[in-house]
This record gives C-alpha cells, structure tokens and sequence, in this order.
C-alpha cells in the first residue's frame, strides 16, 4: 500500500483507537471516584480487568508500521477478536461473581487465547509463511475458540439478566420502575461488539477494520464518560447477586427467621389488605409502600412473600393485576386491551400484554379467543 491518502486515514484511526484504548487502561487503574473511594472495590471489583483489557490493545501498535501486509490484518483482527470476546466473559464473571474468580482461573480462561495469539504472530515474525492453507486452518481455529467464548458469554449475560431481574422484583410491581436502566440497556452490547468482531475479522478489508476501530472508539469514549461522570448512581450489584446465588439449590440452604405460623397469618393479612384497598390497582406500587400500610418491618415482609406461592412481590402484585383484567375480560371480551391494562394497575398496554404472557404462559388475544371458544 502506497503512503496516499488511504494510507494516512487507516494509520489515523488505528492509532485514535490504540490511544483511546491507552486512556481507558490509565483510567480503570488509576482514577478512583472521591464519593465510591470507601467502597470502589466492592462497586467494581473487575477493574482490573477491565484495565487489562485496555491494556492489550497495545498489539495493534504493529498494525501502524505495517499496513498493507494481509497476515498483519489477519493477525490483529484475530487476536482482537479473541481478547475482547474471551474478556467479556471475564468481565462479567468478575463483576457478578458468577464463579469463584482468581487469577490461576483467569490464566487457564485465556491459555486458548494465548496459545493462538503466538500462533497467528508466527508470520508476522517471519518464523513460517503466511499461507492460503495456514490462513483457512487458523480461521477456523480463532472461530472454534471464539465460538465457545459466545456460548459462555450468553450464558453468563441471560444469568445475570435473570438475576438482576429476580432483586427488582422484590422490589418493584412495574417493569417501568425497575432501576436497573443500565443493565437492560446493555444486555446485547457485549454481543453485538462480537459479530462486529467476528465480521472484520473474515472481511480482510481495511475499510471494515476502520469502521470497527471507529465504534470500538465511540463505545470507549462513551464509557470514559459514564466512568467520569460524578453524579451517577451505583448501585451494590455484586453484593446482591452474590445473595441471589446463595439461595440456589446446590447452595446452603437459607435459615428463615420466621415461623410457618407466623407467615401464613401474615400473608393472609396481606392479601386481605391489598384486596380491600385495591392496592394492586396503583400503578407504581413500590415494597415499601406496602410496608407502610402492612405497619410492619420490610425484611419480614419480603420474607413471608419469598415463602409464599408468589415468591416475589412483583408476581404477587402483577398476579391480583392480570386476575382482575381476566374478571374485565370474562364479563365483556370485546373490551379494549388497553382500557382492561390501565384499569388493572398496568402503564400500557404493551405493559400488560407482556406480564400476562409471562404468568398465564398465553396472550390477551389467546384469552379471549379462549372464552369466545367456550
């Protein structure tokens, strides 16, 4: 490749990238927040990681000096590709305690990686040739690894998602107040980075490297931002989750505090209230409002309500929801979805059709049809 102006806007990317990615490793190792400075390791306890992510980036710097040579792209694309997919599994397994973390753990995680990074750096080197047939057996290698990475990666991310879902249920009647934002917002990004990955690194195209070393950026500064940002709130995640997974089957089991008696009174006590006030039917009920009605202490009242056929406050709630609109709906099944949603205690209607698929494993639509059919 000739030093034109192709050459000029490759190199320009590629070394934005490398640098930003160089800031984001000075930040996750040396900025620590002043108002999460008592707490910053339990807040992020991969950040370490995180930074070393950062920090592997610098083995594109090659790709500056080399541009045109095919087995460079190939190299660098490969190897980006394998990093970052198999530190997202890091990531998210270092954050949420998913699994016991160590180092010795992170070291036999990334051996697959290391072992096909010096693999695909062998030709860059001039050790062997970059051949046809290496290219088409080293392709498949990096895709077999990065295969099992994803299914890993997916695994973790729907574990969490379900997890995070199950604190704010106990929490939370409607999905619109879940605070969890962040989370939900981002569930998919660790994957689609991955095909952004998987894409440039079978496109040999530089073009498709300078677009992905342009989102990779844009994702990056985006990060810096949020992590610089002083007015956020973070919310102990880890310390939860890690909750949620003592309550497994394989786990301990969990020692009540309560007695049977004692919790079968009070959840009919419960459900007598929530009736007689149509609690059910206010669109925002928190916990903690049904705290201040029930007159009691809240652990004690999530602790009936986990031992209970609902499990959760939310199923509780959204259960007596989708019980009256079914009442709504048996007296007159040509009432409109979303007047029978807002007048069961539901934000809309799209709301109220995805809780009812949820609990009664059917749609309104199906429903109705149910009762025409009868």
């Amino acid at each position: 490749m000739q030093y034109d102006s192709q050459y000029l806007l490759f190199f320009t990317t590629s070394l934005i990238y490398i640098v930003v990615c160089a800031y984001g490793w000075l930040l996750k190792t040396f900025y620590v927040p002043a108002a999460y400075k008592d707490v910053f390791g339990e807040l992020y306890p991969a950040r370490h990681s995180l930074a070393n992510l950062f920090m592997m980036q610098v083995f594109e710097i090659p790709f500056l000096f080399m541009i045109g040579r095919e087995d460079v792209l190939f190299f660098i694309n490969g190897a980006s590709l394998m990093f970052i997919t198999s530190y997202l599994v890091v990531l998210i397994k270092g954050y949420f305690f998913l699994d016991f973390y160590t180092p010795r753990r992170l070291i036999i995680l990334q051996h697959p990686v290391m072992t096909c990074w010096i693999a695909l750096m062998l030709p860059v080197i001039g050790v062997i040739e970059f051949t046809p047939v290496y290219k088409m057996i080293m392709t498949v290698v990096v895709l077999a690894i990065t295969l099992g990475y994803l299914l890993h990666l997916d695994r973790c991310r729907l574990r969490v998602m379900n997890q995070i879902r199950e604190i704010d249920e106990d929490e939370f009647s409607s999905d619109d107040d879940f605070p969890i934002k962040l989370a939900r917002s981002v569930k998919w990004l660790p994957l689609i980075v991955c095909v952004i990955l998987i894409v440039t690194f079978l496109s040999d195209s530089y073009y498709v490297k300078m677009s992905r070393d342009i989102i990779l950026i844009g994702i990056n500064v985006w990060f810096a931002i949020y992590s610089l940002n002083p007015h956020r709130h973070t919310k102990k995640l880890p310390q939860e989750l890690k909750k949620k997974e003592s309550t497994d089957e394989t786990a301990t089991p969990v020692k009540y505090r309560l007695s049977e008696k004692y919790c079968k009174d009070t959840e009919k006590k419960l459900i007598e209230i929530i009736y007689e006030k149509k609690l059910y039917l206010e669109e925002h009920l928190t916990m903690n409002d049904l705290t201040e009605v029930m007159h009691t202490n809240k652990n004690y009242l999530s602790e009936v309500i986990a031992r209970s056929e609902f499990q959760s406050f939310y199923k509780l709630i959204n259960t007596l929801r989708i019980n009256h609109a079914c009442e709504m709906l048996n007296e007159d099944p040509s009432a409109k979805l979303e007047m029978v949603a807002l007048s069961s205690g539901f934000s809309s209607g799209s709301a109220f059709s995805q809780v009812f698929k949820r609990l009664k494993d059917i749609s309104p639509k199906e429903y109705i049809s149910q009762i025409h059919a009868e």
